[in-house]
């Protein structure tokens, strides 16, 4: 009897082990499958538990885009990048993907900035100076969107 209860605790103990490190894995697999609103609700459950872990952030803000709920999808975005050590994604592509979001809500100066900032990480790739040509274009600002959309080409080359 008791080598029976002690192996009942021990599946136990594994079953919870494993649930806790599947977790993330589990929510990959929901945004694939485009269970968004699971996806918000687990992402949320773990995130009370975790609060400082940059991967939820990414998928919750994922499933946010997916949602539609673009300033949600900002704000976790915002989240990951002041956890970006346990975030899935790069800092590069934290600023990329909020730039094109903040530009989404027309908040044009905030974009610059994560673009500016993503130009400054990724000085060699050509993207950064696509998206921020293409937003001085939007802007107005002629001269400074040939500049970065020549300096986009020459980095295609």
């Amino acid at each position: 009897m008791m080598k029976r209860s002690f192996l009942l605790i021990l599946l136990c103990l594994t079953v919870s082990f494993l649930r806790a490190e599947m977790r993330p894995n589990f929510i990959d697999y929901m945004l694939a499958e485009e269970r968004y609103e699971q996806v918000v609700r687990l992402a949320t459950a773990q995130l009370e538990r975790h609060p400082k872990d940059g991967r939820l952030y990414t998928q919750r803000a994922t499933a946010y885009l997916q949602q539609d709920e673009l300033q949600a999808a900002v704000d976790d975005l915002s989240r990951a990048i002041r956890y970006r050590k346990t975030a899935d994604k790069s800092l590069a592509d934290l600023y990329r993907m909020r730039g094109v979001l903040y530009e989404l809500l027309k908040n044009l100066k905030a974009a610059l900035r994560d673009y500016t900032r993503l130009i400054k990480l990724t000085p060699r790739q050509p993207e950064g100076y696509q998206l921020r040509g293409e937003l001085y274009a939007e802007m107005g600002q002629a001269d400074k969107a040939r500049r970065d959309l020549e300096k986009a080409q020459q980095l295609q080359e």
